[in-house]
C-alpha cells in the first residue's frame, strides 16, 4: 500500500481514467513522469507505480502538452515569489473548497499547515465559514487573500477597493499578477480533478459530494 493510494471509494467515486503505470508509458512520456516525481512537488506513486492527482491524466496527452503542463506547474510554484506564500496557499484552499476539489484541498491544506496557517482557519475554509484572521502582518495578508479570492469566485470580478488593497499589501503589480496566475492555475486544476473524478489519498474523501 502506498501513501498515495485511495481506498474505500464508492462506485460513483471511482476515477474515470485507468492509472497508467510507469512501464506502460512510451519512453518520452517516462521522461515527463520522472520530472514530476523528481520535482519539488514531492509527488510519489501509487502502488502500481502510476501517478496520483492530476498527473496521471497528463500521461494520456502528447509529449508537448505533458511537458508544458509540467513546466507551468513548476513555474507557478517557483516563479511566484513576489507574493507571500501564505497568501497563495489561502487562495488555493479557498478555490479547492469552492470547487470541492478533494486532491487540491488535501495537498494544499497540508502545505498551508506547514507554513504556519492555523488549522482552524483551514477548517473554516473547508466548511465555507468566514475565518477569523490574526491582526499581525500574516493575518492581514491571509485575510486579504481570502477576501479577494472569495469575491472573484462569487462575483467573477474584483472591486477597485479590493484590487487597491491587494496591490498595497503585496507591494507590486508583478506580485499581484503572480497571485492572479496562481488562482487561474488552480481553478483549472480543480476542473481537471473534478471532471476526471480524481480522489485524494487515504480512506476518506475530504468532500463527499
Amino acid at each position: 500500500m502506498s501513501m498515495w493510494d485511495s481506498t474505500n471509494l464508492d462506485k460513483d467515486k471511482l476515477p474515470r481514467l485507468t492509472y497508467l503505470p510507469y512501464d506502460s508509458l512510451k519512453p518520452e512520456m517516462k521522461d515527463i513522469f520522472n520530472s514530476i516525481t523528481g520535482s519539488e512537488r514531492g509527488v510519489g506513486t501509487l502502488s502500481n507505480e502510476s501517478l496520483p492527482g492530476p498527473f496521471n491524466a497528463w500521461m494520456y496527452t502528447d509529449l508537448e502538452m505533458a511537458n508544458s503542463l509540467d513546466k507551468i506547474g513548476i513555474a507557478i510554484r517557483k516563479n511566484t515569489t513576489n507574493v507571500p506564500q501564505q497568501m497563495k496557499e489561502i487562495s488555493i484552499c479557498v478555490i479547492a473548497s469552492h470547487y470541492r476539489s478533494n486532491v487540491e484541498f488535501w495537498a494544499h491544506s497540508r502545505i498551508a499547515k506547514k507554513i504556519g496557517i492555523d488549522e482552524q482557519i483551514l477548517d473554516d475554509i473547508k466548511h465555507s465559514r468566514s475565518p477569523k484572521f490574526g491582526k499581525d502582518i500574516d493575518g492581514l495578508q491571509q485575510d486579504l487573500s481570502y477576501r479577494l479570492t472569495v469575491e472573484y469566485l462569487e462575483t467573477f470580478r474584483i472591486s477597485d477597493k479590493v484590487y487597491a488593497e491587494a496591490l498595497e499589501v503585496i507591494g507590486s503589480e508583478k506580485g499581484l499578477i503572480e497571485l492572479v496566475l496562481v488562482m487561474g492555475h488552480y481553478i483549472g486544476l480543480a476542473a481537471q480533478l473534478n471532471i476526471l473524478r480524481v480522489p485524494n489519498p487515504g480512506d476518506k474523501q475530504i468532500f463527499e459530494n
